[in-house]
C-alpha cells in the first residue's frame, strides 16, 4: 500500500526497506516463498471466493532462497538456539528498522507461514530491541507449538535444476586452487558457468619484493606465488575499512611492457555529470579511483596536466576556477589509462 501511495518517491532507498509495509503484507510476501514463488492474497472468511494467485519468482529460484533461509549457521540465529531443545524445521529471515522501532522475524515450512512483529505502539525505539534475539524466539515458539516434527515433509528441488561442486569463497564452479568446496544447487543454461578467479597465481622475486610479467620474467630466481584476485571497487572497499589482506609485489621496475588490462576505474568524479558549483567558494571534486591490487601509486591528470601523483587508496582535490567541460584522466604505475569527462557549471 506504501509503495503504491509514494511510487517513484521512493527510489533506491526501497532496497534496504525505505518505504512503510505491514505485518499482514510482509508475511503473505513470504508466504509465496512456501508456494513455489505465487502469490495468494489472504482468506479472511471460510465463505470468501479464493482470489486469483500471481507468480512472483519461479519455483527454482523459490527453491534456492529456501534452502538460504533454512540454514542454520547464520549471523541472526538466536544466541540461545544452539542450548535449546526444540529448533523447528523451518525457512525465517529478521529484520530490525533504523531506530531499532521495529523488530521482525517471518518464518515458514509446507503448512504454515507465521509473521512476528516485536515494538511499541507509540514508534518509540528501543536499543536492545533487534529480530534475531526479541522477535525469533517467540516464532521458534509458535511452530514448536503449532507444527513441531511437520509430517508435511520439506521442499524439493524442481526437475530444472541439479547440484554442483562451488567454491565457498564465490559460489562459482570450482577451480584448480579452491580449498574450500561444496554442492550447491544451480539452473543449467541459466546460471555462471565460469570458474570460480578469487586467486591469481603471480611469478614473483624469491624475495618476493618484485612481481613478474610474461615479458620481464626471468629465466630463473622467482616463484610463482597465489594472490588474492579481488575486484578493484572490493579493494578500495578493504582498504577504506582497513581490512587486512595479501598485497601482490609491486611490478618489476625494469619492465618496458605497457599493459591494457584492469586499468582504473574512476568513481569520482562521476562520468558525464555536470557539477553545480558556488561561485567564490573554492569548492573542490574529490577523485577516486579503484585500482588493482598491484598498484601502488596512481597519476592523476585535469585537461592533460599532470595534478598529482598519489597512492592509488588516496582520495585527492582539484579546485575548478572555470566553467566548462574538464577532462578526468587517472593512469596507474603499470601505464593503464582511463579517462572520464565532466561539466563544471558556478552558481
Amino acid at each position: 500500500r506504501d509503495i503504491g501511495k509514494k511510487g517513484d518517491q521512493l527510489g533506491l532507498s526501497m532496497i534496504l526497506g525505505g518505504c512503510g509495509v505491514t505485518l499482514e503484507e510482509m508475511t503473505l510476501l513470504y508466504s509465496a516463498f512456501a508456494n513455489k514463488g505465487q502469490y495468494v492474497p489472504a482468506k479472511w472468511l471460510q465463505d470468501e471466493p479464493v482470489m486469483e494467485s500471481k507468480q512472483l519468482i519461479s519455483p527454482a529460484a523459490t527453491f534456492m532462497i529456501n534452502e538460504i533461509l533454512t540454514q542454520l549457521l547464520r549471523p541472526d540465529l538466536p544466541h540461545n538456539a544452539y542450548s535449546s531443545t526444540h529448533l523447528p524445521k523451518i525457512a525465517w529471515k529478521t529484520g530490525t528498522s533504523y531506530g531499532r522501532r521495529d523488530a521482525w522475524s517471518i518464518g515458514y515450512n509446507k503448512k504454515y507461514t507465521v509473521g512476528v512483529w516485536v515494538g511499541n505502539f507509540s514508534g518509540e525505539g528501543v536499543p536492545e530491541l533487534n529480530g534475531t534475539d526479541s522477535a525469533t524466539p517467540l516464532l521458534f515458539d509458535i511452530f514448536n507449538s503449532i507444527d513441531y516434527n511437520s509430517t508435511a515433509g520439506w521442499f524439493t528441488a524442481p526437475p530444472n535444476m541439479a547440484l554442483r561442486r562451488v567454491c565457498t569463497e564465490t559460489g562459482l564452479p570450482v577451480n584448480s586452487f579452491c580449498e574450500s568446496q561444496a554442492m550447491d544447487y544451480y539452473l543449467p543454461g541459466i546460471s555462471a558457468v565460469a570458474k570460480c578467479r578469487h586467486l591469481k597465481q603471480v611469478p614473483v622475486s624469491e624475495d618476493e619484493k618484485f612481481a613478474y610479467c610474461t615479458t620481464c620474467q626471468p629465466e630463473s630466481g622467482y616463484v610463482q606465488k597465489w594472490y588474492p584476485n579481488f575486484a578493484p571497487e572490493i579493494l578500495t572497499f578493504y582498504d577504506a575499512n582497513q581490512l587486512p589482506y595479501t598485497h601482490i609485489p609491486a611490478h618489476n621496475p625494469g619492465c618496458s611492457r605497457i599493459f591494457s588490462d584492469n586499468a582504473p576505474v574512476i568513481v569520482s568524479p562521476a562520468a558525464e555529470m555536470e557539477y553545480l558549483l558556488e561561485a567564490g567558494e573554492k569548492q573542490k571534486l574529490m577523485l577516486h579511483a579503484n585500482a588493482h591490487n598491484e598498484v601502488k601509486k596512481l597519476f592523476w591528470y585535469v585537461n592533460d596536466k599532470l595534478l598529482k601523483t598519489a597512492p592509488a587508496t588516496e582520495n585527492i582535490f582539484f579546485e575548478p576556477t572555470t566553467a566548462g567541460r574538464y577532462k578526468i584522466s587517472c593512469t596507474d604505475d603499470q601505464g593503464r589509462n582511463t579517462n572520464s569527462y565532466v561539466m563544471v557549471s558556478f552558481l
